[in-house]
């Protein structure tokens, strides 16, 4: 089962299919073929003869009706000896639906984790070693300084995730702030949102801080709609402990709709009528 936390850098592919063409071309020197179109691709290495094998993310650039290049990028937490076994497997079965090359990135917060990924996988026939691309804190650039144009949003995002540990980390949060404050609104607040939810402590804290000076109106907006759905879930958690309290019976259904109320008028609503009303539906309809 994969987390938040291993998720939202993959997110930033998902959002931006080109963002992988430039992590392989730019940052690892891949050379990538001409093409016109960069596509999200089934993460499914998967074929009839083999199990289920799906990658984190994977993107497609084609010209025209060509399949030209494949990206596949993973994100690794830690060490994992099965991906050994994995990882080349989603190359070779990628690369053979595409008919075309392909390339394996995989990223890492922690730089250990980035030395074994990045040691080369024997696959037992002579001369057929598969060596994965591997992007970490010792070969990540920090990005410092906002491009003015908001294109290298995803490339300082993931800088943030990779380098939280950083000395430079209030500068890295200052530059992709300012970055973010570049691109639409809505794109700004989800990447923002994509760190403060992968960040440890401290330089979740770090962030937040600087959010709540207000430099860019994306933040504000951010701040307040986060403040607002923990207003929400703190009505919803307290409606629940009286209904459990009070000892009536609740289907998950019912939990769902209280769990995923945003509306604080209407939690307000359904919490004065707990403390007397005969059954759930008595209190939310």
């Amino acid at each position: 089962m994969t987390t938040q936390a291993h998720d939202n850098p993959i997110k930033l592919c998902r959002e931006e299919p080109a963002f992988a063409v430039r992590l392989a071309r730019d940052l690892l020197g891949v050379p990538i073929p001409a093409h016109s179109e960069v596509h999200a691709y089934s993460e499914s290495g998967t074929d009839s003869e083999v199990r289920d094998l799906n990658a984190d993310n994977v993107v497609l650039c084609r010209e025209g009706e060509e399949n030209r290049f494949g990206i596949i990028v993973e994100v690794q937490r830690g060490k994992d000896e099965r991906k050994r076994f994995s990882w080349p497997a989603y190359q070779v079965n990628i690369r053979h639906r595409l008919t075309a090359p392909v390339a394996l990135i995989v990223v890492c917060q922690q730089p250990a984790v980035a030395a074994w990924a990045a040691e080369a996988i024997e696959l037992g026939h002579p001369g057929f070693t598969f060596r994965p691309l591997v992007l970490g804190p010792r070969n990540y650039p920090k990005l410092t300084e906002p491009s003015g144009s908001g294109e290298l949003a995803e490339e300082m995002v993931l800088g943030t995730l990779i380098h939280e540990h950083a000395e430079e980390i209030e500068q890295l949060f200052a530059a992709v702030n300012a970055e973010l404050a570049l691109v639409p609104p809505e794109k700004a607040k989800r990447y923002t949102e994509y760190m403060l939810g992968q960040l440890s402590e401290q330089p979740r804290r770090i962030l937040e801080a600087l959010m709540e000076q207000d430099t860019y109106p994306y933040q504000s907006e951010l701040l307040a709609e986060r403040e607002a759905r923990g207003r929400a879930e703190g009505e919803a958690n307290a409606l629940l402990i009286i209904i459990e309290s009070r000892g009536l019976s609740l289907s998950d259904d019912e939990r769902r709709r209280i769990e995923t109320c945003q509306d604080l008028n209407e939690l307000n609503s359904w919490l004065k009528l707990a403390a007397t009303a005969p059954s759930v539906k008595a209190i939310i309809g």
